[in-house]
């Protein structure tokens, strides 16, 4: 019986200790990563714009790229392609499906449909194809061609009509255009200032026609400095901030800068300061300037350029990119892009009182551009991913609410919520359209 009593005690015991130890193992309850992502519902319309690219390459000039687009799905063979085409049909097009962006037909065309899908989803803004910088002219001459597609948009193209109808339009600002050529040990205070020359036109009297005047144009060289430049670049640009149709937040016209890190400057407040004033002074405007950050990327990267720079806000491209051999990044993706935003947006607001402004993608795939790049991860578009983003993004609004869809229409990447035709092989129509809509905006 002692015996008996003996075993009794010592079972209880370890099944003490026993529970004891479990109760301090470490359970997935704990684990930070452990949610899932909800709907946000909207109470008030959330100001939304999308990145319009001019997709000729992939639709038009790439037969290969357009065969991966419109091709049959088979994963076993490696064939990744969307399975879809564009909702166009311009008489003047190369075939059903097939349009670019310029100042032309086609381009005009494509714009008035694209406007009128954007009216339909309540997308408040298109921020049309980068723009360059002409480095061989001086203002008024220095973005080059784009100011004939700007133009078409705009409706000042009598031959070539779009009418908006409500949607507006913001310009994307190509850093790159103007300072490629910069680096750490050339920046815009130390570079050689570039010679440019630019058109005089004078009157001068006719010898041959006593009373009379002729029209001379003689070009005359100058040396502008890289500051002066980038400034006179801003200058141009906004030219077409009283337009009617141009994107105002707060009352103050929004620009949107890719390649923001290539500005390598001793002193980034000053040069954005510069930059605003020039601005101010050529329009009576507050410029509104977001910079696009690299996905993926940690913010203090950016301390000595735009973030010291005090620019308006920042925005991150799109997260479905998640980089080359980074397949961790799939596992848990959605708690992943949710915890980087979550940290850039606190970083830039506590630390350089810096709004953010949250991306939103339906997916990412790297097969149109190049069919064998197998390091690359597979993020195929989905009605599920762009929920998820959506609500990611909804969940990570800055002080000034607004989010950026990438892309309208990316094709190279297979980014776009674009319609597509519904009577080809996965075409899905207006889907994405409405899921904007329904997202974004009071019902």
């Amino acid at each position: 019986m002692k015996v008996n009593k003996f075993l009794i005690y010592s079972l209880l015991l370890a099944g003490a200790a026993v529970t004891s130890c479990k109760d301090d193992n470490p359970s997935i309850e704990d684990y930070p990563l452990n949610y899932k992502i909800e709907e946000v519902k909207v109470t008030q319309d959330i100001p939304v714009g999308v990145y319009l690219y001019n997709p000729q390459q992939a639709l038009e000039n790439n037969v290969d790229q357009w065969n991966r687009i419109t091709q049959e799905q088979d994963l076993a063979a490696g064939k990744l392609g969307p399975n879809t085409k564009p909702w166009h049909d311009i008489p003047q097009a190369l075939e059903p499906g097939k349009y670019h962006l310029a100042a032309d037909t086609v381009g005009a065309r494509a714009m008035q449909q694209i406007a009128d899908w954007c009216n339909y989803a309540r997308i408040d803004f298109m921020i049309l194809p980068g723009v360059n910088e002409n480095a061989n002219d001086i203002y008024p001459l220095n973005i080059g061609r784009d100011t004939a597609f700007i133009d078409m948009v705009r409706g000042k193209n009598d031959t070539l009509p779009v009418s908006l109808n409500g949607v507006k339009f913001a310009l994307m600002i190509n850093m790159n255009s103007v300072c490629s050529d910069l680096s750490n040990n050339k920046l815009v205070e130390t570079v050689d200032p570039t010679r440019k020359t630019y058109p005089v036109v004078d009157t001068i009297p006719d010898i041959n026609n006593p009373g009379m005047d002729i029209i001379v144009t003689t070009r005359v060289d100058t040396l502008i400095s890289r500051a002066d430049r980038i400034c006179s670049y801003f200058k141009r640009i906004s030219d077409y901030f009283s337009d009617p149709n141009y994107y105002h937040t707060g009352g103050r016209p929004v620009v949107v800068l890719s390649d923001a890190n290539k500005l390598y400057t001793k002193d980034s407040y000053h040069m954005y300061t510069a930059i605003r004033d020039t601005v101010r002074k050529h329009t009576g405007k507050e410029i509104y300037i977001i910079a696009q950050q690299g996905a993926w990327t940690p913010p203090t990267r950016f301390h000595y350029f735009y973030l010291t720079g005090k620019v308006d806000a920042v925005t991150m491209k799109n997260m479905c990119a998640v980089g080359g051999n980074q397949q961790e990044r799939v596992i848990m993706f959605d708690q992943y892009v949710n915890e980087n935003y979550k940290y850039n947006r606190t970083e830039f607001m506590s630390r350089y009182n810096v709004d953010f402004i949250p991306s939103a993608s339906p997916g990412y795939s790297q097969y149109v551009a190049s069919e064998n790049n197998s390091n690359y991860p597979w993020m195929p578009k989905t009605q599920e991913r762009f929920w998820t983003m959506c609500n990611i993004a909804k969940m990570n609004l800055g002080r000034n609410p607004m989010v950026l869809i990438d892309s309208f229409n990316d094709w190279t990447y297979d980014s776009g919520i674009e319609p597509t035709d519904p009577a080809y092989g996965k075409g899905y129509g207006l889907l994405f359209l409405d899921m904007v809509k329904g997202q974004f905006k009071v019902k």
